[in-house]
């Protein structure tokens, strides 16, 4: 039986017409093996499966080639490319940095860099990983980069290269590769599929290429499976199976309970999810990506194009995303998509899931900055609304910042948030109060300062929008020497200097 080539070893690209986007980078290349102009050092970055290595050989194989095609590929049939085709090649040599990253390994490759190519014009190093390579290696190669011989080529490529020396960039031709969108990928992907002779459904084909991310490599690995999965014709249900992804039906009566705020049910639906052994962070992310959909349907006149969903899905989306606005969802994606992070040190993610579920369901627990802002936001929208329909406009937009304040100071308070409680139990009227532009804050205490310093550092961003038009700050000490500490200075930092005045309460 013939062993089985995976489809990414398959559809590697020989040639740059078969390159799949990148044609920014394709071209400039193309131009240098047409014009010969032939730089020494080229550095290819860019994600991981986005083509960076298969361009690096097809472009090592068209600087050497006798006739190249009128796009600058090698042509395949003169003696030269059939030389480089050949495993025993030894003028395009590949180096993996990630298991040779010394520099002993560095050396002996400079030591090989003064010979002369065997039956090329010139003779190819590439490097991959580069950035795995450690200080001296690099050092080591800094200078045969710099001065390398005529008849020698580099080409670096890495998926980090922030980890690069500065000096190693200054010397390379730098090419960006970008990742692929979607719609590139599925139609490449079923290209593929008609040559596989397989029968799939759209939908399905759309999915494998989101679960790409942009990578071609990716895209492929993931299409492997699914074909390996049936032999018939390949479903949406199918690929979902495989990624291991939830049913996309719980996942969107799970949406529809949290936009409709009933954390019951979607707790309810979750422990559903979950007892038939899906992943909580895909979950997570099953219902960030859902929530997705939605923002597209709600602002998108040809959403279903971008989706590519079954329609029943759609349909049932459709009218959820309906029951809901712009800014509540972007609310409960940044919970899902933040949850990603927590979830890798949590010792129960599970309740973290159900927390950030039950925070989604409830906008009044989510304390954040930015969250409350939004909330009195809200407020001035629906007075704006009230104006509008009772034509009085100036009268209905005289707003109270000062009951503005109040009203944050007092939701800090009364929230069942450990972090918000701590940094608003302590503060009174009398300690911290707004009026008429001005913030006072009196210090009668040093037990205040650290509580003022504390609330302070958890709504700074609050309260560096300005939002409540503070045009003054007065800070009033029951001693004039202790307004000359830091907690002073950093309340001063968060505004003007020229605002913050300082008073002796005792004078």
């Amino acid at each position: 039986m013939a062993s089985y080539t995976s489809l990414y070893r398959k559809y590697r690209p020989d040639a740059f017409d078969k390159m799949l986007g990148q044609k920014h980078i394709i071209k400039t290349l193309s131009n240098a093996v047409l014009s010969g102009k032939v730089s020494h050092a080229y550095l290819f970055t860019g994600t991981r499966g986005t083509g960076k290595t298969s361009t690096a050989k097809i472009f090592a194989r068209a600087i050497n080639c006798l006739t190249p095609r009128s796009d600058g590929s090698p042509c395949g049939e003169c003696e030269v490319c059939k030389a480089l085709l050949s495993p025993n090649n030894i003028d395009i040599l590949e180096m993996d940095a990630a298991s040779n990253n010394s520099v002993d390994d560095i050396r002996d490759l400079i030591e090989k860099v003064k010979y002369v190519p065997v039956a090329c014009k010139y003779k190819v190093y590439i490097i991959d990983e580069v950035h795995m390579l450690t200080m001296q290696a690099f050092n080591a190669l800094l200078k045969t980069l710099e001065e390398p011989p005529e008849h020698t080529v580099f080409i670096l490529a890495t998926t980090e290269v922030h980890k690069l020396p500065q000096t190693i960039l200054s010397r390379c031709m730098r090419f960006d590769f970008r990742l692929l969108s979607t719609v590139e990928l599925a139609d490449y992907l079923e290209g593929i599929f008609k040559k596989e002779g397989r029968e799939y459904q759209k939908e399905a084909v759309r999915a494998i290429a989101e679960a790409g991310d942009g990578s071609v490599r990716d895209m492929l690995s993931v299409a492997d499976m699914c074909l390996s999965y049936t032999n018939e014709k390949l479903t949406y249900e199918d690929v979902l199976e495989v990624l291991g992804a939830s049913s996309p039906q719980l996942v969107a009566s799970l949406c529809a309970a949290i936009v409709d705020n009933d954390a019951k049910k979607a707790l309810e639906i979750t422990d559903k999810i979950l007892s038939l052994g899906k992943s909580v962070a895909l979950l997570a992310r099953d219902v960030a990506k859902m929530m997705r959909a939605m923002l597209y349907i709600l602002n998108c006149s040809n959403a279903n194009r971008f989706l590519a969903m079954p329609k029943d899905l759609f349909d049932m989306m459709s009218d959820i995303a309906n029951r809901t606005e712009n800014g509540a969802l972007v609310r409960i994606i940044e919970i899902f998509v933040n949850i990603e992070n927590a979830l890798r040190t949590s010792s129960s993610p599970t309740v973290t899931l159900e927390m950030s579920i039950v925070k989604a369901c409830d906008m009044t627990i989510d304390l954040d900055g930015d969250a409350v802002i939004r909330r009195l936001r809200d407020v001035e929208s629906k007075i704006r609304t009230m104006a509008k329909h009772f034509g009085d406009s100036d009268a209905a937009l005289k707003l109270d910042l000062g009951e503005v304040w109040g009203y944050l100071l007092n939701t800090m308070k009364s929230s069942n948030s450990q972090q918000a409680y701590t940094c608003a139990v302590g503060i009174t009227d009398e300690n911290l109060s707004f009026d008429d532009g001005v913030l006072y804050i009196n210090v009668e205490s040093e037990k205040n300062l650290p509580i003022i310093k504390q609330f302070l550092a958890q709504f700074e961003n609050v309260i560096r929008r300005r939002y409540f038009e503070i045009t003054a700050v007065k800070i009033s000490f029951d001693d004039k020497e202790k307004a000359l500490n830091r907690d002073v200075e950093r309340v001063k930092n968060l505004f003007d200097e020229e605002m913050v005045n300082v008073t002796n309460s005792k004078k």
